[in-house]
């Protein structure tokens, strides 16, 4: 199902328009600051109080190339999180993903995507240390199983005309030169990535170091080597913030944020699903791994095969390195916790030898 975006935020939001699109009667809209709203790129949130807070709690995400750097940094010039719904991408997620985008409206300066509040059904304290429960995890690798399966192989997602974030921004994205080029901007992320890739080659193994520092300045032989296997749709950005479980009235896994959302590699999001997690992983990352793999195994049938999963994966475990070394950095040396700047250290090392091992299939 196509869909047209709404010309502006205020129409969006008028009254008459959010009963049809919630489908109960709303008589009153207010917007104010989303508290607890964080966007590490430079989106505004706003929260949307209904029926003088009586009604449904709704979510306004205001977005452009001006105020969003990684807008700006994957070349996002009409709105990938605007594109997943006018072209009806979100209504083929599989059953065991669910969404909460009600719909979308353009503006001169961008675009607003607007949303069902579910920031009670994320994963608790995302930036935190505690791991997660187990049964949540293996939730997670499962959806994320469900989504690349659902997707695979299908060439109208691997068409750059369609808009979609390609491999190459997402492995650029977070690079040095984003870091320079964006140093004027406020948010602390892209200190953390200016500095954090000079702290990184104080901390790797020099050999590790030639591999990844490289494609930090040209990714294009990584994303090459990656088209040699199959494809299929990924989220691009399955961490904490952006996962978590809605338990009634069924339960499925949320997925909010598609803003880098397109062809890729399977293994890709769960690589940087394991990355972003960290030290709160229940099991050890080869648990993981495996779990993964038997979920999306079980889904493909005979269209998995070790030939590709072997090659596909390690090379996705290197890109990640690629994509997030500069946080691994950055917590190795900054966190205030000594406990977690050595887990934090470990990791890297983990990180380092799968570096070394998906270099062989360059």
């Amino acid at each position: 199902m196509s869909r047209t975006p709404y010309s502006s935020l205020d129409e969006l939001l008028a009254p008459k328009t959010l009963t049809q699109l919630i489908g109960c009667s709303i008589t009153s809209a207010q917007r104010g600051p989303f508290v607890g709203g964080h966007s590490a790129s430079g989106s505004e949130f706003l929260a949307i109080k209904t029926n003088d807070g009586q009604g449904p709690r709704l979510v306004v995400k205001r977005s452009s190339p001006e105020c969003d750097w990684i807008v700006r940094g994957t070349d996002d010039r009409f709105g990938r999180e605007v594109l997943v719904w006018t072209s009806g991408l979100l209504d083929r997620l599989p059953p065991e993903i669910t969404h909460p985008v009600i719909a979308c409206a353009r503006a001169r300066e961008g675009w607003a995507i607007l949303m069902h509040d579910v920031s009670h059904q994320l994963m608790p304290d995302p930036m935190g240390h505690s791991p997660i429960p187990e049964a949540d995890h293996r939730r997670y690798l499962d959806a994320l199983a469900a989504l690349h399966a659902a997707f695979w192989e299908q060439r109208e997602t691997a068409d750059p005309a369609l808009g979609l974030c390609s491999p190459w921004h997402r492995f650029s994205v977070f690079s040095p030169q984003t870091g320079q080029r964006e140093a004027d901007h406020p948010n602390a992320v892209v200190r953390e990535i200016r500095e954090g890739w000079d702290l990184l080659w104080t901390l790797l193994e020099p050999d590790v170091t030639a591999v990844v520092r490289p494609m930090l300045a040209d990714p294009v032989p990584l994303c090459a080597a990656l088209a040699r296997y199959p494809h299929t749709l990924i989220h691009g950005d399955p961490r904490g913030s952006n996962i978590g479980i809605a338990r009634e009235p069924q339960s499925h896994v949320v997925l909010i944020d598609w803003h880098l959302t397109g062809p890729g590699a399977a293994a890709a999001d769960l690589a940087w699903y394991l990355s972003n997690l960290g030290i709160k992983s229940p099991v050890a990352n080869e648990t993981s791994i495996a779990w993964y793999r038997d979920a999306l195994a079980a889904r493909l049938g005979p269209r998995f095969n070790e030939c590709w999963w072997r090659p596909h994966l390690e090379l996705s475990l290197l890109g990640q390195l690629v994509r997030l070394g500069w946080g691994h950095a950055w917590e190795v040396v900054h966190n205030p916790i000594a406990s977690v700047r050595a887990q934090v250290r470990e990791s890297l090392t983990w990180w380092s030898e799968r570096a070394r091992e998906g270099a062989r299939w360059l």
